[in-house]
């Protein structure tokens, strides 16, 4: 059966031939929502609102664009609800929680007890693009959505626009604002960009990990580089995901209850 037959069949109510669209989409959408939101439960559920609103709207898809962009649309503006009602989180949450892993037993041996998983490996590419999305959650919702769309998976503005159902003109405003809000936080905030950043993750948990796929953390000099290096990167299936899965679910938490210093108090691991 022909893509063009399979999207008659799906509009005339053949959920088979829906969940054969599906699954050559599945991959983009899930990145797509990851890339926002960053949290694995939030991604799941919202990926399944997604596909919900996807059926209940596939007599209206008119192949304009290709499904998958189609249905990543309505993923992203999914997504962009669920910001939308959360509350951001604080830029330097990734802070918070090492100062707490550094000085709660519980929490510290949780994340030994990750590292030393068997299937594990520490890609720092992967951590720089866990930290990129949860230093993203800081920004307003639209901020947010228009870094990912455009300068993480690379629509074009008129695509990503539409995409959140903005004007072009307003979404590149997020985008600008996006942007200069995020180099001012890497600035200070990691130490691969300015060796007086106070995040050592990097460093720390690569010293801390049996396995690692990079020798050692390269200096990412500025945003543009940091971005181009995380486009390569899966945060959805990858190596270090069991760890990253752990992160969002505990950064989450502490999130909602403000907990934790955000002043550093930890180096992660750091010999100085």
């Amino acid at each position: 059966m022909s893509n063009t037959q399979t999207i008659a069949s799906a509009q005339a109510g053949d959920r088979a031939a829906f969940s054969q669209l599906i699954a050559e989409s599945a991959t983009p959408l899930r990145a797509v929502i990851r890339r926002m939101v960053g949290h694995p439960d939030d991604t799941e559920e919202l990926y399944q609102d997604t596909l919900l609103k996807a059926w209940q709207k596939i007599a209206s898809y008119r192949a304009d664009a290709s499904f998958s962009t189609w249905l990543c649309a309505i993923g992203a503006r999914t997504a962009l609800d669920f910001l939308r009602a959360q509350k951001p989180w604080r830029e330097r949450a990734q802070i918070a929680y090492g100062n707490e892993c550094a000085t709660d037993p519980g929490l510290g041996a949780e994340v030994l007890a990750t590292l030393s998983e068997p299937s594990f490996t520490f890609d720092v590419h992967e951590h720089i693009a866990y930290c990129f999305a949860c230093v993203g959650r800081s920004l307003p919702a639209e901020q947010q959505a228009a870094l990912v769309l455009r300068e993480v998976l690379e629509l074009s503005a008129k695509e990503a626009a539409e995409a959140l159902a903005l004007t072009e003109s307003v979404f590149k405003h997020h985008l600008s604002a996006a942007r200069k809000t995020m180099t001012t936080a890497f600035d200070s905030l990691c130490s691969l960009v300015n060796k007086n950043g106070v995040c050592y993750q990097c460093k720390g948990l690569r010293m801390a990990s049996s396995n690692s796929s990079h020798e050692k953390t390269e200096t990412i000099d500025n945003l543009d580089e940091r971005i181009k290096l995380i486009r390569t990167v899966n945060l959805d299936s990858g190596v270090s995901k069991v760890m990253h899965d752990l992160f969002w679910r505990r950064t989450a938490e502490f999130e909602a209850t403000g907990r934790g210093n955000c002043e550093q108090q930890s180096h992660c691991g750091r010999k100085n």
